[in-house]
């Protein structure tokens, strides 16, 4: 018997119509075993409280899969030399096959061993083909809609802690936090209409968030970005998001920086909203508006203070819609 009760580790359970996998240990390996065990309609893998090593990324490239661990006691960790990312929701094609549809990852710790890994990208150097295209981030999400990630820890990745691109919706992440990582906490790429939110993303060596290529009409708010090596939020081309309830400081440079992407046309931050902020003691300008394409973002209700070089800078007087009213 297992410790819940079942016959099997691969054992299949119908809870309540829908199917489950209850895996007390094993590897990365067993994990992606256990999902294409789960029948066509989709189902649940539940891990155990210990440690899975993985030496290959687990794919989720099905609809409507669940992976869920026992609190933070449930840890994957990359072994050394790996280089991929621990987990891959989505295709690992490029361009993506197909879009995958509602996934939740929860209660997992994922360790990217990232001082044992010689490369960025999946088995050798970037963009070179095939799966390295691919980052060896904690989690990537490639292609989603309607995925959740909700109390799950990711740190030491070779890049960053959690990263979306090529066309992701809906995305809730949740109780989420990102450290150590060589990158940034979290990017998303090409990510629209998703929540961000109750995160704790500190002391990466790059960005706390770093948002590119199309990020529009999202919501990041409650959460704290510390202590990392470049900016708080690192913004271009990104449209209509709403920032709230955020506390930014210590950060290596800005707190947030907004520009455009000078090697594409109409690519600027535009009409984001900045509300309830506290940006303080970030070591260049607490908030820097790049460039003057950068037009029709607002910040309100907020404290920009105590930033080593300035609070804010403009590239262009009056760019920040309220920042005179924000400054101490």
């Amino acid at each position: 018997m297992t410790l819940w009760g079942v016959s099997s580790a691969r054992e299949i359970v119908i809870e309540n119509g829908k199917a489950t996998i209850y895996l007390p240990s094993g590897d990365g390996e067993a994990i992606n075993g256990a999902i294409r065990d789960l029948p066509e309609e989709g189902g649940t893998v539940i891990l155990g409280p210990v440690f899975f090593p993985v030496s290959e990324a687990v794919v989720i490239d099905r609809d409507n899969i669940e992976i869920r661990g026992i609190s933070e006691a449930t840890t994957l960790r990359l072994t050394d030399g790996a280089n991929c990312s621990v987990i891959v929701v989505g295709s690992t094609d490029t361009p993506v096959a197909r879009i995958v549809r509602n996934v939740l990852i929860q209660n997992i710790v994922i360790d990217g061993n990232r001082g044992a890994q010689q490369f960025e990208c999946t088995g050798g150097p970037c963009d070179s083909g095939g799966l390295a295209y691919i980052r060896n981030n904690g989690i990537t999400i490639r292609g989603g809609e309607d995925i959740k990630v909700d109390h799950v820890i990711t740190h030491n990745s070779r890049s960053g802690g959690i990263v979306l691109e090529k066309h992701c919706r809906r995305i809730c992440i949740s109780n989420f936090e990102s450290y150590n990582n060589e990158f940034d906490g979290l990017a998303a790429y090409e990510t629209e209409d998703s929540v961000f939110t109750q995160m704790k993303l500190h002391n990466n060596r790059s960005a706390g968030i770093s948002v590119d290529w199309s990020f529009n009409r999202n919501e990041i708010t409650d959460s704290l970005l510390v202590e990392n090596g470049s900016q708080g939020i690192f913004m271009r081309d990104s449209l209509e998001n709403q920032f709230q309830n955020l506390y930014i400081r210590d950060n290596g440079e800005q707190g947030i920086f907004v520009a455009e992407t000078r090697e594409i046309e109409n690519s600027s931050a535009r009409d984001n909203r900045f509300d309830r902020l506290v940006v303080t003691s970030n070591r260049t300008q607490g908030i820097r508006i790049n460039d003057a394409s950068c037009v029709g973002n607002r910040i309100s209700n907020s404290i920009v203070s105590s930033n080593k070089l300035e609070n804010v800078s403009l590239a262009l007087e009056g760019i920040l819609e309220g920042a005179d009213t924000v400054t101490q």
